[in-house]
Parts: C-alpha cells; sequence; structure tokens
C-alpha cells in the first residue's frame, strides 16, 4: 500500500500529505495544490486540536460539577451549552476547510472528489 522508500514516503510526500497513497492521490494534484491543501489542512488541524482543548476543559468542569455536592442544574445546562457550541464551531471549520480546499482544485477534481466521497465522509 506504500509506495516510495516504503518508510511512509512516496515521491518526497508523506503520509496525509496527499503522496501516491494519500486519500486523494487520484486527482492528480500539483506541487503547488498540494502545498496549499497541506498549509490548510494544518491551520484546520491547529484550530481543531484547540477547540478540541475547550471542549475536554468544558467536559472536565462538567464532571467536576455534576458530582458536586451542590450540584447546579442550571450551570450544568450551560455548560452543555458551551459544549455545543464548541461542537458547532468544529462542524463550522470542517465545512470552511473543504470550501478552502475545493478553491484549490480545479471543476474536474472537484468533481472526482465529490464522486469519490472525499470530504465529510472522511475518505
Amino acid at each position: 500500500m506504500m509506495g516510495g522508500d516504503g518508510k511512509g514516503q512516496a515521491d518526497g510526500v508523506g503520509p496525509g500529505m496527499m503522496g501516491d497513497f494519500g486519500p486523494q492521490a487520484d486527482l492528480n494534484l500539483s506541487a503547488e495544490q498540494r502545498g496549499k491543501i497541506a498549509k490548510i489542512q494544518e491551520d484546520a488541524r491547529r484550530k481543531q486540536w484547540e477547540l478540541m482543548g475547550k471542549m475536554q476543559d468544558e467536559q472536565s468542569h462538567m464532571t467536576e460539577q455534576y458530582y458536586s455536592d451542590n450540584r447546579d442544574d442550571a450551570a450544568l445546562s450551560k455548560d452543555y451549552r458551551k459544549m455545543s457550541e464548541l461542537r458547532h464551531q468544529m462542524f463550522d471549520l470542517s465545512l470552511s476547510t473543504q470550501k478552502q480546499t475545493d478553491a484549490v482544485l480545479t471543476k474536474e477534481q472537484r468533481g472526482k472528489s465529490r464522486r469519490n466521497g472525499y470530504g465529510m465522509s472522511g475518505k
């Protein structure tokens, strides 16, 4: 399944960089497109990890409140809404990332990408 030197490298492009074993290899991306998409993905990854960290902090806070001797249901409900908003932000980030990636692709590549089910499906 791996190409190149057998160490996760294929034509100088590593995993997740859409090399010949990456999920969008059949789109025949140019080096410029691969670079732009890699930057988009890196920016999205950083933002997603930040949101996930906030969600973990909020979950920890909720757990602490939930098992408190003086549980405040209104505060828990408010914290739950915060968690929902963070999830919503993650979803919006995925939409934005896909839109930015689509802008890098040609019309033909976008069509092929959609036919192959890339994007929301996680392929």
